[in-house]
This record gives C-alpha cells, sequence and structure tokens, in this order.
C-alpha cells in the first residue's frame, strides 16, 4: 500500500504493431522468391558468396535491386541479410550445420515447386549465363570459408 503523500507508479501498456512474415510473402515478393530459386539452384552456399553472387550478377545484368555496400574487397548488403533472415525464420531455407552454408529446406523446395511457374524464363536463362561467368569466383569464396570454418575448429580443439 502508498502511503498517504506518495504518488503511485504505475505502468504504461504499450501497443507496438510488428509485420508478421508468413509464407505467403513468397508471392507477394519476387525477390525473395527468386533468392530461395538461385539458393536451390547452387544447393548449397555461403552467405558471403551469396552476397558477391548478386553482385556480380548486378553488374551483368541482373539487377533484384539490392543495394550493396563495399569495404575493401568486402561486400555485403543489409537487405540480403534481411531476406536470407526472413527466409530462415519461415524455414524455407535454412543452414547446413557441418558446413555453415544456406541451403533450401523441405518447406523451402516445396513452396519454390508452388510458385516456380512466377520465375520468368528470362530470369533463370540470364542466371544460368551468369553462373558459367562467376561460378569459379563463387566456389573459391565458399572453399575459403570452409577452410576458415576448419581453422577456427581445430584452434577450438587445443
Amino acid at each position: 500500500m502508498s502511503q498517504p503523500g506518495q504518488a503511485s507508479k504505475s505502468k504504461e501498456l504499450k501497443n507496438v504493431s510488428k509485420q508478421v512474415i508468413t509464407p505467403s510473402i513468397l508471392k507477394e515478393d519476387k525477390r525473395k522468391l527468386e533468392l530461395l530459386y538461385i539458393i536451390k539452384v547452387l544447393n548449397t552456399i555461403s552467405e558471403r558468396a551469396l552476397t558477391t553472387l548478386l553482385y556480380e550478377a548486378k553488374d551483368k545484368g541482373l539487377d533484384l535491386k539490392y543495394e550493396f555496400n563495399t569495404v575493401g574487397n568486402n561486400i555485403f548488403s543489409p537487405s540480403i541479410k534481411e531476406d536470407i533472415t526472413t527466409l530462415l525464420y519461415l524455414g524455407l531455407i535454412e543452414t547446413d550445420p557441418s558446413t555453415k552454408k544456406l541451403k533450401l529446406s523441405t518447406d523451402g523446395e516445396e513452396a519454390l515447386e508452388s510458385n516456380l511457374a512466377s520465375i520468368d524464363d528470362n530470369f533463370k536463362n540470364q542466371l544460368n549465363q551468369i553462373l558459367n561467368d562467376v561460378k569459379n569466383k563463387i566456389v573459391a569464396i565458399d572453399e575459403e570459408y570452409s577452410l576458415k570454418l576448419r581453422s577456427e575448429r581445430r584452434s577450438r580443439r587445443r
């Protein structure tokens, strides 16, 4: 009980609205669907290699409307990170426990299959052409990432 002369403290309840993410976002956001398709085509890919691929694709005319920042030789994109986080949250992609690379989950395979008609053949053809051009670079980035992971695991064991 509060003493006379003392003001009682109360807590205010604040309502905050947040956007809910549902799997139907793939029908609304073609970019996320195309990102899912790219991961499917590559089977597994590190986040860094995926960012590099999308950066190179933009230079070669396949623009998924991501903004990129470069610091030295490092390319990063907050919007790609956000889309990956969304796809992970929805369970459409997952991180392979042994390689730490992104891959489609079973739900992601099903979602992609049911929305495949929404992906333009032009996009698929352009992606295949770009992958032929930059595949070696992407594989090198992924291999570097794998070596770094192995090195970190060894140093933790000591």
